[in-house]
């Protein structure tokens, strides 16, 4: 499965504490998994995950962290990735993505890009897991456990490996699902020169379309969601981060909600889908 990778490229950052209604770690692990197939299905790159001072006890950065970075990892290489932990308890919960890297179906063909991890050297070469049973030779000596991506190159002697150089997930020109970070509010804005920041609080989408447009004409976009209890107006100005407000678009992109407040996983859905649109029209007249 190929899929065109679309631009801008878009990351999201979603706030340490946004299980904080949460109950029970089932339910936790629910949200979770609605966040990532919302990330997958609008072809997020990163979804960064950031704590603040409001945040206090409520603060699962680890967890969400932990459930994430599983979700994102194809099957077949969970196992030689995770060890077992109090955190994945209820991973079987989690959705499955089938992302383009997610499901290979039978033998490589040549050109074709899988995700792997290296498992053992030989000689000059690494051997890299790519599929279940499958491997490619790779000549270059990798750290065992290096996870990397390969394009197939040819058969080899053995049926079950195959000859691959790796290329940088960067250079890719297909979707290849989504990476998983932690930090703080401040570190995570200070990468990006571009940031919509999302609230109820925020100006009425239908005031800042021209906006939203010229956004979808750059290279790379962060999305800022606040949390249950806190918008991200309020976070920032806990952080000192006040000038953000100003300095970046702060749009309401669900006016005339039927609800109290919006959770988080429903967020990420709604203001994803209606940037997809603005993708698909940045190149409009």
């Amino acid at each position: 499965m190929r899929v065109t990778r679309l631009k801008p490229i878009i990351d999201i950052a979603i706030p340490s504490d946004f299980l904080a209604e949460v109950s029970d770690n089932r339910e936790a692990v629910r949200k979770i998994g609605y966040v990532g197939r919302g990330a997958a299905i609008f072809q997020v790159n990163k979804v960064l995950i950031y704590k603040h001072k409001l945040a206090g006890e409520r603060d699962r950065a680890d967890f969400i962290l932990r459930n994430l970075q599983y979700l994102s990892t194809p099957p077949y290489l969970r196992k030689d990735l995770f060890k077992l932990s109090r955190d994945l308890r209820y991973a079987g919960l989690l959705p499955p993505l089938k992302t383009p890297n997610h499901a290979p179906e039978g033998k490589p063909e040549k050109g074709e890009f899988r995700e792997g991890v290296v498992v053992r050297w030989d000689g000059y070469f690494s051997i890299v897991k790519i599929g279940d049973g499958v491997y490619a030779k790779v000549p270059k000596p990798m750290p065992i456990g290096s996870r990397v991506v390969v394009q197939i190159d040819a058969p080899t002697t053995r049926e079950d490996t195959y000859r691959a150089h790796v290329v940088p997930r960067d250079r890719l020109n297909i979707y290849w699902g989504f990476d998983v970070e932690v930090g703080s509010l401040g570190e995570v804005l200070r990468g990006y020169s571009n940031v919509i920041l999302t609230g109820k609080e925020g100006a009425d989408i239908k005031r800042v379309t021209k906006d939203l447009r010229e956004y979808m004409g750059r290279d790379r976009l962060l999305v800022v969601f606040g949390s249950p209890y806190y918008g991200v107006d309020e976070i920032l100005r806990a952080e000192g981060l006040d000038s953000m407000l100003t300095k970046y678009p702060f749009i309401n992109f669900i006016p005339g909600q039927g609800v109290e407040t919006v959770r988080t996983e429903e967020a990420v859905i709604v203001v994803l889908s209606i940037l997809n649109v603005f993708r698909y029209l940045r190149d409009s007249p």
